[in-house]
């Protein structure tokens, strides 16, 4: 696990006070034992919330069966699988679809989330259904533009391999009693993966939603979730990065810094468009909010305002940015340097943000 590297100029000394009145207020220890009182005294919309802490327990208990259900989907000659999904019920199985790309002997990975009929027609053009899992991803499992997906391609499934055998080719993931659960047992669906419904849709890359699509791609889960561990233990220490990271975004925002702009490696620009929706809809509430910005040329330092923060999130071995960034920090920009090891760390590094995220919404 590579160290982060904070260059916050003038803003130091407002970011150690705001650490000190973190570790005072055991703010740490409490995300854990999950008190809601550390962003707001009504539990509404939080204590429910807080799954996401307990993703690599939950996760490992599903491996087997996942492992196997990846197995059974290959022997029968699946090469191809459709997630149907909006927002965060998508966004991080395109993450891992995009940086790891498929594993040889695994299915390739296609994600519809735009309900535009051209959207539509390009994947019922480009899919064959008698070699397609069509994976319906929903937490609440009434999403509109998910059920209506999923209707069009069950459809299309019908007309290929007929009425029996259509819900063979159908997968669901869902919460528990959602209405999703109750189409997929109507309409023999192969399996439905019920997740932890105490998980909100913009943190579940690491649960069900996140790691059944990455399986089928072929992604080890045992290594990603090694390293995933490794950073959830770190993140329960007083003085963790992660920890560290909200509490400066947190604080900069606070000083009117709260555009935070991503340079991502080119190995990793896929995780921009994840963690702009952590950042933006977990932060964006009563008024407040830090504004995440991802996929923006890099310029010089004199055309940027100085409302800006800059991420530098790069693989150790690539230094493609790391000369532009380090003129930004010249010119008095604060910059945050993130290195990653390997891809195989993109687990603990969206851990890592999902943690920052919560405790710089703390801050603000």
């Amino acid at each position: 696990m590579t160290e982060i590297k904070m260059e916050l100029g003038k803003y130091n000394g407002l970011v150690q006070e705001k650490l000190n009145e973190l570790k005072k207020q055991q703010i740490v220890s409490r995300i854990w034992e999950k008190d809601h009182t550390v962003w707001r005294d009504d539990p509404t919309e939080i204590s429910n919330r807080l799954g996401w802490l307990d993703c690599a327990d939950v996760a490992r208990a599903k491996f087997e069966e996942i492992n196997e259900f990846v197995e059974q989907i290959k022997n029968e000659g699946f090469k191809n699988v459709l997630l149907m999904g909006m927002g965060g019920s998508s966004l991080a199985p395109e993450v891992f679809a995009k940086i790891f790309g498929v594993k040889e002997g695994y299915l390739n990975l296609s994600v519809i989330d735009s309900t535009h009929p051209d959207a539509v027609k390009e994947f019922e053009d480009k899919l064959d259904p008698n070699e397609t899992l069509y994976i319906v991803s929903t937490k609440s499992g009434g999403t509109v533009e998910t059920i209506s997906f999923m209707k069009r391609f069950y459809n299309d499934a019908i007309k290929a391999v007929g009425a029996e055998k259509a819900g063979e080719h159908f997968t669901a993931i869902t919460d528990p009693g959602s209405g999703l659960e109750s189409m997929a047992k109507e309409l023999n669906f192969r399996k439905i993966f019920l997740n932890d419904p105490n998980i909100g849709g913009r943190y579940s890359a690491l649960s069900l939603f996140g790691i059944v699509p990455a399986a089928l791609i072929g992604v080890d889960l045992q290594e990603l979730f090694n390293e995933t561990q490794k950073m959830i233990d770190h993140s329960k220490e007083e003085n963790n990065s992660a920890a560290h990271l909200g509490t400066a975004i947190g604080v900069l925002a606070e000083q009117g810094l709260d555009k935070l702009t991503f340079i991502l490696s080119d190995d990793l620009k896929p995780f921009g468009a994840w963690v702009e929706q952590l950042i933006a809809e977990s932060t964006g509430k009563d008024g407040k909010g830090i504004l995440p910005i991802e996929g923006e040329e890099l310029l010089a330092p004199a055309e940027y305002s100085h409302d800006r923060v800059f991420v530098n999130l790069h693989l150790s071995d690539d230094d493609k940015y790391s000369q532009k960034a380090a003129l930004l920090a010249e010119a008095g920009f604060p910059v945050i340097d993130i290195p990653m090891g390997n891809i195989i760390e993109l687990g603990a590094e969206y851990f890592k943000w999902e943690m920052a995220t919560a405790v710089a919404s703390w801050v603000i």
